[in-house]
């Protein structure tokens, strides 16, 4: 498939020196978008040279709708902590005419019924600790349509680079050492933080006729789709070690699961987390969405090499140990 003609925005970022942020600015003024940039008036955070910023408080629906005035698209990529911010900025959004908002989501298949289920748990479970991955998100969605701005809702499945830091994948780089679920086999879609940004940015340089279809429903991002046993084998040839030099056990998911909502009962935050990365290597949780994926070479990006993402996790531990 030929990539789609290009058709440059005018984009607002809100959060754009997160996690997610970051990437985010990064691919969309390499793809060539016209970047405005909306941070709090008491952030000190550095922002690359060039780059306009209005800054303000996220509350100010007088200020964002003038600092979102002639842009087309918005796109929130903010702390869960600060969820609530996006309400009144996508009150402005739609006040200056703004076509597209992208809330703030890039994480699970929230339309998987079966995992939605799950993460409804862990909601309920962690939202006195503000964790809450399905219906603290779902007003701003609502609110979007109900303003008349098409909401592209991002699913993106865990962070490679993020989740290897913290072991969510059961591949633990420095200890050597992997649990593997029910034989490390099933397949999830996952995401490099490197590889949101620049699909992100690709999907809105998509033609108006294209992009308008992807509006008020999800579009799904992937770097790959791999097993357990993958990542390990990946790992082990990035560290320059041996399968024996590794401590390898297998687990076996429904007690994982189990386990996982005994410790949410007591609100250990640390268990929300893992039944979420572990929901996505358990058979028919919606972990493996590579049949809903946009086409990289649709959007024009050539494929990743895991090989190479897992050099610079592996890069990453040695420089920080």
């Amino acid at each position: 498939m030929a990539p789609s003609p290009k058709q440059l925005r005018k984009v607002a970022l809100a959060g754009a020196t997160g996690t997610v942020g970051a990437p985010i600015l990064k691919a969309l003024l390499e793809a060539g978008h016209t970047v405005t940039v909306l941070t709090r008036s008491t952030s000190t955070s550095a922002l690359p040279s060039g780059v306009p910023v209005q800054r303000g408080s996220y509350e100010d629906e007088s200020f964002a709708a003038s600092a979102l005035a002639g842009h087309d698209v918005l796109v929130l990529a903010l702390n869960h902590t600060a969820y609530a911010a996006q309400a009144p900025l996508i009150r402005a959004a739609a006040k200056a005419g703004v076509r597209y908002v992208v809330p703030c989501e890039f994480g699970s298949d929230l339309a998987h019924e079966k995992l939605r289920s799950e993460l409804l748990v862990v909601g309920e479970a962690l939202r006195d600790v503000g964790v809450d991955l399905v219906k603290a998100k779902e007003p701003y969605r609502a609110l979007a349509e109900e303003l008349g701005v098409a909401w592209l809702g991002v699913t993106t499945g865990p962070w490679v680079e993020l989740t290897m830091r913290l072991g969510g994948y059961g591949v633990n780089v420095t200890k050597r050492a992997a649990a593997l679920l029910d034989g490390g086999k099933t397949r999830a879609s996952i995401t490099t933080l490197t590889r949101v940004g620049e699909s992100l940015a690709a999907l809105l340089a998509l033609p108006e006729g294209e992009l308008a279809t992807y509006g008020n429903g999800w579009v799904y991002f992937s770097s790959f789709t791999v097993s357990q046993r993958e990542l390990l084998d990946s790992a082990i040839r990035a560290t320059g070690t041996r399968e024996e030099d590794w401590n390898v056990v297998d687990e076996n998911s429904d007690g994982v699961v189990a386990k996982c909502k005994e410790g949410l009962a007591k609100k250990d935050i640390m268990s929300g987390l893992r039944l979420l990365t572990t929901l996505s290597f358990k058979e028919g949780y919606g972990g493996d969405f590579s049949a809903k994926v946009v086409d990289n070479k649709k959007l024009g990006l050539e494929p990743e090499s895991l090989d190479e993402v897992m050099k610079g996790v592996v890069a990453g531990f040695n420089a920080s140990a």
